[in-house]
């Protein structure tokens, strides 16, 4: 990591918020978002004549924890029922830096909500939309997934599409331990596999990830045709 006196001074002022501070403490200690504390600069973020940041901006660090707790408020609020968040949001954060977490635009400015949500959606649904891809079988996830098939993240109204599939699993699979594998990325647990298995052929080692994924991808598609009828008291 290039800038670790700038890691300390985040792990203090995460410190310092009463709401997720605990948690934001986390991701940076554990080294999830390395890359992108690397990438923070020093420019300003205006605040609006409103805020409660009297000094009427805030700086290169206090933004980037500022969009951490934002997000994370995000990520809670969109699925209320799951277990396991802070590993999700490890899931999501670790292999990506998603752009509003480096953005300059102001939480508190409603003109920028818009923003927001899409970037926050397209992080939490980018390694779930690559995994469905990815280990699409002809048999099994094609029907499941036919209207999800040439999507574009960076449409408004296909990332709403995928967003609202993911959130349909998660509630039709409440406390399964199966759903982590909804925010965890293919191509990173295969490179994690091949780290700890060396001495193995790759051939092996990337069938072995393909299968993993599909029996919990199975049982959670399993779970939705079962539980199904409960999605019409969900919005």
């Amino acid at each position: 990591m290039k800038n670790r006196a700038r890691k300390e001074q985040l792990k203090k002022l995460a410190l310092k918020k009463t709401d997720n501070g605990g948690r934001i403490y986390q991701l940076i200690n554990k080294n999830i978002l390395d890359k992108a504390i690397d990438l923070i600069t020093d420019e300003k973020t205006p605040t609006i004549v409103t805020s409660l940041v009297k000094k009427g901006y805030l700086t290169g660090n206090e933004q980037f924890i500022d969009m951490l707790n934002n997000f994370i408020y995000y990520f809670d609020s969109k699925f209320p029922t799951i277990c396991h968040k802070d590993l999700m949001l490890e899931f999501i954060l670790e292999n990506q830096t998603p752009e509003f977490l480096l953005c300059k635009k102001y939480w508190g400015d409603n003109d920028n909500m818009q923003y927001f949500i899409n970037s926050m959606d397209k992080a939490i649904v980018n390694n779930f939309y690559e995994t469905i891809l990815f280990i699409d079988d002809k048999v099994l996830f094609r029907p499941f997934i036919k209207n999800l098939q040439n999507l574009d993240l960076d449409n408004k109204n296909d990332l709403e599409s995928i967003m609202k599939f993911l959130k349909k699993l998660l509630w039709t699979n409440i406390n399964d331990f199966s759903t982590l594998y909804l925010f965890q990325n293919f191509h990173l647990n295969l490179k994690k596999f091949q780290r700890k298995n060396k001495d193995k052929n790759p051939l092996e080692v990337y069938y072995h990830i393909i299968n993993e994924m599909k029996i919990h991808y199975e049982r959670l598609i399993d779970s939705y045709y079962k539980n199904k009828g409960i999605l019409k008291y969900v919005k």
